[in-house]
């Protein structure tokens, strides 16, 4: 059941994270997914989704010109703020500084 769930959260990044529907897909309680989930991954499905949509914001960022705000949205962040201050707790960096150093790098 991991893999499935995996896999579903990192195609639909973009989608409201909603744990009773994502456990209801897989016809499970929500306690039961959260408890599953964390013994074998060690964290919850959202802190799994948090790191894929930070993944390919990465992505984005190295490989896009689109703007902080469309990533954000493209990850499933309505709100830039949030988005970057999550991007910023996961690499240490905020988005735009990201992209610099990248491109620094890259050039």
């Amino acid at each position: 059941m991991l893999m499935v769930v995996m896999r579903r959260l990192d195609q639909n990044l973009a989608a409201r994270y909603d744990l009773a529907a994502l456990a209801g897909t897989f016809n499970v309680s929500t306690r039961t997914l959260l408890r599953r989930f964390a013994d074998e991954t060690g964290r919850s499905p959202l802190a799994y989704l948090q790191s894929a949509r930070v993944r390919r914001a990465r992505h984005l960022l190295e490989t896009t010109d689109r703007t902080v705000a469309g990533i954000a949205t493209a990850v499933g962040y309505q709100d830039p703020g949030t988005f970057a201050a999550l991007f910023a707790r996961h690499t240490g960096q905020r988005p735009r500084d990201y992209r610099a150093a990248f491109r620094r790098d890259a050039g």
